[in-house]
């Protein structure tokens, strides 16, 4: 199936955040590690929505925008409803409603940059879209091939 596009009302997500400025072998590192810590405390994250991990990836907004060299921070976190203060050493996230291209990621992790490529370099110019800052990708249990994929979008008028 191919993109499409959705709208997502606003949502706390419960997580840490990661530095950026790292080499693709330290980032994919550091993701993996933060997202077995967020494992080990899932238990104690009270009105948890899902186990589904939310890896998000916010832009500062500029031309000439390259999703691969300019990100500027990096959320890893779990979805949860009504949430006053965050547990342990974990931060509260507020993602504000908004519309979104979502696409299913076919293959491996590793290979989740492809996927990218083709909604940032084609689909979003071939739809008449711009980016909004951010994306993420939601990780449906332990299985490598199953992330979605969310560009937050608005259209060109």
């Amino acid at each position: 199936m191919g993109p499409k596009i959705i709208k997502k009302k606003s949502f706390q997500l419960i997580g840490y955040c990661l530095p950026t400025q790292l080499s693709d072998e330290e980032e994919r590192k550091a993701i993996q590690h933060t997202v077995s810590r967020l494992q080990s405390i899932s238990d104690k994250i009270p009105n948890k929505v899902r186990d589904d991990v939310y890896v998000i990836h916010i832009y500062p907004l500029m031309e000439q925008f390259n999703p691969f060299l300019n990100k500027e921070r990096l959320i890893i976190g779990y979805e949860v409803q009504h949430m006053d203060e965050a547990p342990d050493d974990t931060t509260l996230y507020t993602m504000e409603e908004n519309m979104y291209v979502n696409c299913k990621h076919t293959g491996t992790k590793t290979d989740v940059y492809k996927t990218y490529d083709f909604l940032y370099n084609n689909w979003l110019q071939q739809n008449r879209f711009i980016p909004l800052g951010y994306d993420m990708e939601v990780w449906k249990g332990q299985n490598d091939s199953n992330v979605d994929i969310c560009v937050a979008i608005n259209k060109i008028s």
